[in-house]
């Protein structure tokens, strides 16, 4: 498949104010990879993960801004093919000194990230972790959408059942 098609239907899943500058990796079986691009699998369940690189400008807006950065930033660009848009709960940062209660979330979204993720950069994403990740949940879908500025990583990870 494509790279370029792929990162830009990733792209309609996050919301505007997460700017990206390309793909990273894709974790999917190639049936996976078609609902990813075209939303054709039905009935099946579905597993996988789209990591795609930060732009810089957004990881220094991140930096600088921390959470506030991400208010309002509940809705995706667009929707998939015969879909529709995707709705986020509110955003949370995650750091491994204070999840905030959370640890289920961060423990389920660590899960589906290593499976998007390479095994040579795992290291660097957990290390980065330790600076914090900002996460939120899909509403009515058993996805993830995580970014990780010090890695320079948004990771967009689903298990649909």
């Amino acid at each position: 498949m494509n790279r370029v098609r792929i990162y830009h239907r990733a792209q309609q899943l996050l919301p505007a104010a997460i700017q990206t500058a390309g793909l990273h990796g894709v974790a999917m079986s190639s049936g996976q990879l078609r609902y990813l691009l075209f939303g054709l699998l039905l009935g099946r369940e579905s597993r996988g993960a789209v990591a795609l690189e930060l732009a810089r400008h957004a990881v220094d807006a991140i930096q600088h801004e921390g959470l506030a950065y991400f208010d309002g930033a509940t809705c995706s660009r667009g929707a998939l093919s015969g879909g529709a848009l995707s709705y986020y709960e509110a955003w949370r940062h995650l750091s491994p000194e204070g999840q905030g209660g959370h640890a289920v979330v961060c423990g389920e979204w660590m899960g589906t990230a290593h499976d998007g993720i390479a095994p040579g950069r795992w290291r660097s994403l957990k290390e980065s972790l330790r600076d914090g990740a900002y996460l939120t949940r899909e509403v009515g879908r058993d996805a993830w959408l995580a970014v990780l500025p010090t890695a320079r990583l948004v990771v967009y990870g689903w298990r649909d059942r």
